[in-house]
């Protein structure tokens, strides 16, 4: 076979496999979602609850659906609506009936019978039909609406990031705007201000706080893309190329394997630049001598990971440099064993802060070791609980000296099983030694 017709073949098989991990429905059916569905309205006695999807962006990107309109129902529509009814049991989808451009063939189903049978709902009808199907619930006597409020989540998005950009735009004189889901709100209040209106937020975020066995398994092949990913992150690390590259190997990886999009940002810091936490300008080049941290990871089937890895530029970490690994490694790895039901997140950073202790550098204990991982990489989930089975959390110990101007840090994501916890990123390597002998080997681009 001529070398022509091999590549032609290899480009149809990374197409063929590509699309199949992007399959609709992948890890959840219509019955999945029907099921979170009963969920909701069994605990909103006679109300009505209505979620808006994500509208069509307005930039040049890839559509991606609100992580909690996609959790109820798995439909990838711009622009589409949910209404749900307590007190009947009825779910109606509403969606456009023309959407622009080519964002998924799913984008172009039309109203009706068959669309109804193939998202396990009441019916599917026009969104021209909103205002009239709201009207006609806010006739109602005592009618109470409920609504999310808390900010959409979409491409590389989560709460807390829009939480703070919701807060600098109303609190800009030169810009004073209201977020979309409190817009809303008040558009309620203005047409029908006898119902009453209630959050439906947590409702959703205690849902999506316990993960099923099938969200594990979407997290679970997350993990296992971005461990790919760093590996060839590490094999192709050498002084003199940009951070920007170490970013390109991982994102070549991420897509191979069929990731939609990434979970958030590359932050790929070198040097000094690992003071700054969220860094992501990847623009300057590796030195030998110095450290290269990066913070990536994909987003699988509206499930994302989130990794951490601390490795040296030239293959080998200076004394200094090891000192500080071993001892966020080790706190890592007690922090982990030491999660299991009942835990609360104060004891697990008193595990690190016992370690850090340890190895004589307890003044570099940040105060701090992780957060909720799920749909978006900061997760829903409240932080003053014990964590259930089912719960998803990053561990992620950090070291810095400013003086040093040197920062490190490991991260993993861990879920909580039954009798204690699993790493869903075990994979990404980690030993120091296992490092260096990843960087002797070729990247795929070297090969």
């Amino acid at each position: 076979m001529n070398n022509h017709k091999i590549k032609l073949l290899v480009i149809f098989f990374l197409f063929v496999t590509s699309a199949t991990a992007q399959d609709m429905w992948k890890y959840f059916t219509p019955d999945d979602f029907a099921k979170r569905r009963v969920k909701v309205m069994d605990q909103i006695g006679d109300g009505i609850a209505i979620l808006r999807g994500a509208e069509l962006p307005e930039a040049y990107v890839k559509f991606r659906q609100d992580n909690n309109f996609y959790y109820l129902t798995g439909v990838e529509i711009p622009g589409a609506i949910l209404i749900m009814n307590g007190k009947s049991k009825e779910t109606l989808l509403l969606v456009p009936d023309r959407n622009s451009g080519d964002i998924k063939k799913e984008a172009h189903i039309v109203a009706g019978e068959d669309a109804a049978k193939m998202y396990k709902v009441n019916a599917v009808l026009s969104a021209t039909m909103f205002t009239n199907i709201l009207t006609n619930y806010a006739n109602r006597a005592n009618q109470t609406f409920y609504i999310i409020t808390a900010p959409e989540e979409t491409t590389e998005m989560s709460r807390d990031r829009c939480m703070a950009l919701r807060a600098s735009r109303l609190n800009d004189s030169w810009d004073g705007r209201i977020a979309k889901e409190i817009n809303f709100y008040n558009k309620l209040k203005e047409r029908y201000p006898l119902i009453t209106i209630k959050d439906l937020t947590p409702v959703l975020d205690m849902m999506r706080w316990v993960k099923d066995e099938k969200e594990i398994a979407a997290l679970r092949e997350c993990g296992r893309i971005g461990a790919l990913g760093f590996d060839e992150a590490m094999r192709v690390t050498r002084p003199g190329m940009y951070e920007y590259q170490v970013v390109a190997a991982c994102d070549f990886i991420y897509q191979d394997e069929g990731a939609q999009c990434p979970a958030y940002f590359a932050i790929a810091a070198s040097g000094e630049r690992g003071l700054s936490w969220h860094y992501n300008a990847n623009n300057h080049p590796l030195k030998a001598g110095e450290v290269i941290l990066l913070d990536y990871a994909p987003d699988f089937n509206y499930y994302t990971t989130d990794i951490t890895r601390t490795w040296p530029i030239d293959g080998k970490f200076t004394d200094a440099q090891l000192k500080f690994y071993n001892c966020i490694k080790e706190a890592e790895e007690k922090v982990i064993a030491a999660m299991k039901p009942g835990i609360m997140i104060s004891d697990l950073e008193k595990v690190a802060k016992d370690v850090y202790t340890k190895h004589g550098l307890e003044k570099y204990w940040p105060r701090y070791i992780g957060h909720f991982v799920g749909m978006a990489v900061h997760d829903v989930g409240p932080y003053d609980k014990p964590f259930v089975p089912g719960v998803v959390f990053n561990v992620e110990p950090i070291i810095e000296d400013k003086d040093l101007k040197i920062h490190l840090r490991l991260e993993d994501t861990i879920v909580i099983t039954a009798t204690g916890a699993e790493n869903l990123t075990y994979t990404t390597t980690v030993i120091p030694e296992n490092m260096y002998k990843l960087m002797k080997e070729k990247g795929v681009r070297e090969k």
